[in-house]
């Protein structure tokens, strides 16, 4: 099975019909890199874009330090075997699927890949797959569906504006606050992930200009738990990138937790400082640690 090459926590969307932009993505500091044929390119734009991509991974993939992800079309949508057969042999760590419903939409991406990689790769690479699981009101009450998800499942992202548009809602935000539908939907790929023992990644802000916000969103969905966010602008990747980072407080406090399990005499539950902890406590502090130094 392919590995990222990191641990990933900016996504920047590529819209792979645009030469300018894909070589500005090789200088945007992003740890995955999601061209995109999908929503990016429009209808009459699609063989070209899969052409252009095509030369242009042909001519920097070998060269690239972050993460190649290709958001193909819909499973519905009469493109994604062309897609596939164009991408898969430049050897991408995952698929995007957009789009997704449930499990079964993952399986079938399962079973499209393996055929592929048989006849294309020799059978020598195993691509992995992040769903975009909230762009539909049918993918958001499929989200119980992949507890046990095949194992090409890497992860799980929930989208805003295809959502909207099938709930028919004209924003997804009042202020800078999400609405209650899509607080929901938010929420619920959240959890789904973290039942599915996935990553969960945060959209993409529809705020293209203001960086505090790009920090302020970055910030809450590490909070919250997601372990990545998307970013639609190369602008967007250092304010996210910088939010995902363990603070040194956090980093402290993980290491003490961490030594207090260690004594001879400890138990399920010990003391630090004026707090008691316990196991819990003790596995996130493993996930802090394996974040910035690869302990745990």
């Amino acid at each position: 099975m392919s590995t990222m090459p990191q641990p990933l926590r900016s996504l920047l969307f590529v819209p792979a019909d645009s030469q300018r932009k894909l070589l500005a993505s090789l200088r945007s500091g992003a740890d995955g890199l999601v061209f995109d044929l999908e929503d990016a390119v429009p209808d009459y734009g699609k063989a070209a874009a899969r052409q252009r991509l095509v030369a242009f991974l042909a001519e920097h993939r070998l060269a690239m330090d972050a993460a190649v992800l290709v958001r193909v079309n819909g499973l519905a949508s009469g493109q994604i075997l062309k897609d596939l057969s164009a991408v898969l042999p430049h050897r991408p760590h995952a698929i995007v699927l957009p789009k997704c419903r449930g499990v079964d939409d993952v399986h079938r991406l399962c079973d499209f890949l393996a055929a592929f990689e048989c006849a294309l790769l020799d059978g020598t690479w195993e691509t992995g797959i992040i769903a975009m699981a909230t762009e539909s009101s049918e993918g958001v009450f499929g989200l119980s569906s992949y507890r046990n998800a095949p194992m090409r499942l890497r992860a799980l992202m929930w989208g805003v504006e295809d959502l909207a548009a099938d709930l028919g809602a004209f924003s997804p935000h009042a202020g800078r606050e999400l609405t209650s539908p899509f607080s929901v939907a938010r929420t619920m790929c959240l959890l789904a992930a973290a039942q599915a023992g996935i990553d969960a990644i945060d959209a993409v802000s529809t705020s293209l200009a203001d960086t505090d916000q790009i920090r302020t969103e970055a910030a809450q969905a590490r909070r919250d738990g997601f372990t990545a966010k998307a970013a639609a602008h190369p602008s967007h990747v250092d304010a996210i990138n910088h939010a995902f980072l363990p603070q040194e407080d956090e980093v402290r406090w993980a290491r003490e937790v961490v030594a207090a399990f260690s004594q001879v005499d400890a138990s399920g539950v010990v003391r630090l400082g004026n707090a008691m902890i316990d196991r819990p406590h003790l596995r996130l502090a493993h996930r802090i640690l394996c974040q910035t130094e690869g302990e745990g």
